[in-house]
């Protein structure tokens, strides 16, 4: 929308703003006819990268040997995705790795590349942990095997921090529990106590 200045072919420009931008170029002929249909071209400058996001993944740590990702862009264009480091390539949301993922860390990472052909330069990125060893649990203290009380305290760990308890007693189902779990009023007889940790990813 500037002044017409008499131009010659090529014509260029340097440092034009982000944004839309229209050319116009007419020709006037020897005679001093002017051309009242002059050409257009209209065009946008994005210098601007897109945003990636990851919007679901796995839990972490998980008992899964298998993981799926959903990501977004606030631009329209294709996605790269990589997984532990071992390049970009392109790929879709929701991107499925159907294993089976090792045991140990894992780290997917993902970039847009919008229209004009900018690419994100900072990826969106999720580490996790894949981990399918069931914790151990140990019984520290509990009653003598024969004992006048009818009241009984256990003391317990697992080697997995982090883990959760269920005890039960005398096969009467298994509840959550903390560590010391007490009972009184035991009947006289047999008594047999049992307790299980879940460790943060779900192993039991």
């Amino acid at each position: 929308g500037g002044a017409y200045s008499a131009c010659t072919s090529p014509q260029s420009y340097t440092g034009l703003a982000d944004g839309s931008h229209t050319f116009t170029v007419r020709a006037t002929d020897g005679a001093g006819n002017t051309d009242a249909s002059p050409a257009t071209y209209t065009w946008t400058v994005d210098t601007v990268a897109p945003e990636t996001s990851i919007t679901a993944q796995p839990a972490n740590p998980t008992n899964s040997t298998s993981a799926s990702f959903s990501f977004v862009s606030n631009e329209a264009g294709p996605f790269q995705c990589q997984l532990d480091g071992l390049g970009f390539s392109g790929c879709a949301s929701p991107k499925s790795y159907p294993g089976p993922l090792s045991q140990g860390s894992h780290t997917f990472q993902v970039k847009a590349t919008d229209g004009a052909g900018n690419t994100d330069a900072t990826p969106a990125s999720f580490p996790w942990t894949v981990d399918t060893t069931p914790p151990e649990t140990t019984i520290n203290s509990g009653p003598p095997s024969l004992s006048n009380s009818s009241s009984a305290s256990f003391a317990f760990v697992s080697n997995e921090a982090g883990s959760a308890f269920q005890c039960q007693l005398d096969g009467g189902g298994f509840a959550p529990c903390t560590s010391p779990k007490s009972y009184t009023a035991l009947a006289n007889g047999s008594h047999t106590f049992q307790v299980r940790a879940t460790d943060p990813a779900g192993n039991v």
